[in-house]
């Protein structure tokens, strides 16, 4: 058995019968997210998002509004797990809904706390094609990123190593374009997902997510 297949059991095993905090009240672990404990919408969105996962296909589909994700608060939604530690995270993206804002956003995150301004780092894919490292060194701060010269990726792979975090993206079948965020603490248990932003208060995007993998480094002997 494979490492993400033996992470993908043992976390499913943690998830049934848990209890996690999700919107800042206490829940119960949904079963059906797969590798995630719970999905979130974070910064109260005036239309609320949702996920799906439809395991004989091994697809995340997530729906979502917010204003954006930029400056000192965020809006958006997010499935999500707490990790420690090393970890490389996998998918192929793609919106699926027709329109909207062409700064929508989707991708990988790694979050301090699921508050809006909390500190973050994101692997993520704008409507336009751009593709960005983003991160908010400290909560209520502003936002940075650092730009890929990858044009509308769909392939995204984020790693943390240490205090560096990887960002590597591309059209299937292409060369990976890597970007690295270095000297950056948010801390050894950090809430890790799938997210989407429709940068738009009024409208809800879908985006799905498929070939989820999340890899952890092997034990030492």
């Amino acid at each position: 058995m494979t490492l993400t297949k033996t992470f993908a059991s043992l976390a499913c095993a943690l998830i049934v019968g848990a209890t996690v905090t999700c919107n800042r009240q206490r829940t119960a672990a949904r079963a059906d997210l797969g590798l995630f404990a719970c999905a979130t919408d974070v910064g109260k969105p005036t239309l609320a998002g949702s996920t799906t996962y439809n395991p004989a296909r091994q697809t995340y589909t997530l729906r979502a509004s917010g204003t954006n994700m930029w400056g000192a608060r965020d809006e958006f939604h997010v499935v999500w797990r707490k990790l420690s530690g090393d970890f490389t995270l996998l998918t192929n993206a793609r919106f699926t809904s027709e329109g909207g804002d062409p700064h929508r956003k989707m991708g990988w995150i790694v979050r301090a706390s699921l508050d809006d301004n909390a500190a973050y780092t994101d692997a993520v894919v704008s409507g336009n094609g751009m593709a960005s490292l983003q991160f908010r060194r400290v909560a209520g701060g502003p936002t940075e990123l650092i730009a890929s010269s990858a044009k509308a990726p769909d392939v995204i792979r984020f790693e943390r190593r240490g205090h560096t975090f990887i960002m590597s993206v591309a059209r299937f079948g292409e060369p990976f374009a890597r970007t690295e965020l270095r000297d950056f603490d948010l801390g050894d248990e950090v809430h890790v997902g799938l997210f989407l932003c429709a940068h738009d208060s009024t409208a809800i995007v879908t985006a799905s997510f498929t070939g989820v993998r999340i890899d952890l480094p092997a034990p030492s002997p």
